[in-house]
């Protein structure tokens, strides 16, 4: 019988070395799949975050406000007499008539009052707004994003919400 010396044979370490290799080309690929979801799920979740604040700041604007009329890039309004601009965090503009409108280059919400413009709230090139009235008394904002995604990230996810405002006054359009 032939004794053998203790330690491993070179069989034994080329097949621990290739079960070894094979688990991390896994557990790597693993990884950077997760990577991938990760940031393409962080760039859904800010164009999301982005969609929602553009809804509060519309709807903190015209909650309080008489509204005259609406097209799909513009709404006329104003303040109602009992809102208190400082209130709701912006400037005391008075009960004058004034135009909150989409500008697509660059894109803003543009807050138009005398023939002046004024920036409401920068948007990003990704970002859509609509005005809709469903109904006298409810007003539609709808706002989307499309996030950009880097080449190998996939098919980016357009998001999209729309919230109905009731207004407090009853006029027709």
């Amino acid at each position: 019988m032939v004794r053998r010396s203790p330690g491993t044979t070179l069989t034994e370490m080329l097949v621990v070395l290739a079960v070894f290799s094979t688990l991390m080309v896994l557990i790597l690929g693993f990884y950077i799949e997760g990577s991938r979801v990760t940031a393409r799920q962080e760039h859904s979740s800010a164009s999301y975050r982005r969609v929602l604040q553009v809804l509060d700041r519309v709807e903190t604007l015209l909650a309080f406000s008489r509204v005259y009329h609406v097209q799909a890039d513009q709404v006329v309004f104003s303040l109602l007499p009992a809102a208190s601009p400082l209130a709701l965090g912006f400037p005391d503009w008075g009960g004058q008539a004034r135009t909150l409108a989409v500008k697509r280059e660059p894109p803003a919400l543009l807050m138009r009052e005398d023939g002046t413009s004024r920036v409401f709230l920068e948007l990003s090139a990704e970002d859509d707004v609509r005005f809709g009235w469903p109904s006298p008394g409810v007003l539609e904002v709808t706002v989307s994003s499309r996030p950009p995604l880097r080449p190998g990230q996939g098919v980016p996810r357009t998001v999209q919400a729309t919230r109905k405002i009731l207004l407090e006054n009853d006029e027709d359009r």
